[in-house]
């Protein structure tokens, strides 16, 4: 028991400090860097994560579900898919207002293979997750998953835009918005 929470911890301890490099870009997150801030070595990162793509793709799936538990969306709001819209838009705001951490997180989720195809699939349950939370009343009907799987993958290419600076923050959100009014006709 004791030592499943000490590799816990120190899992934690590895996925906190590669976020933080992140927030300076993909390249500054370099797998040394990483055990160096978490006060472990390289080795024992790799005994966790394969590649660094594997360790970033963690780093989003809890970023994503640090998301899902701290926000509080207004469940008052009738429309399940403005209460989509809203979430998907503070999902965006949050992670466009670090370009360098949107960037980190979404290049290996756009590559992924191997080990890191598994995370990266995790990441797209994550967020496929949170958008049905925000239409699900105990029971969502098969058109709101629907919309919240097809929003996702929207919401990823879009972000993939942005971050590759194809796009800024404004057209990702115009884009998720004429994309929700879709599902709406």
């Amino acid at each position: 028991m004791l030592h499943s929470l000490v590799r816990s911890e120190r899992r934690d301890r590895i996925i906190a400090s590669a976020t933080e490099l992140a927030l300076e870009g993909y390249d500054t997150c370099q797998i040394r860097s990483v055990a160096e801030a978490a006060g472990v070595s390289a080795s024992t990162v790799y005994q966790y994560f394969p590649s660094k793509d594997d360790l970033l793709l963690a780093c989003f799936y809890e970023w994503l579900w640090d998301f899902e538990t701290e926000y509080r969306g207004d469940a008052g709001e009738a429309d399940p898919f403005q209460r989509l819209l809203r979430v998907a838009l503070t999902l965006t705001d949050r992670l466009c207002a670090s370009p360098r951490l949107a960037e980190a997180m979404i290049r290996p989720y756009l590559y992924a293979d191997g080990t890191a195809a598994i995370q990266a699939d995790l990441v797209r349950q994550q967020t496929v997750r949170i958008f049905v939370g925000s239409v699900d009343e105990g029971n969502a009907a098969a058109m709101e998953i629907g919309a919240a799987e097809i929003l996702s993958d929207v919401w990823m290419s879009n972000v993939a835009a942005f971050a590759q600076r194809r796009i800024d923050a404004r057209e990702l959100s115009e884009r998720l918005v004429r994309t929700v009014g879709l599902f709406k006709r």
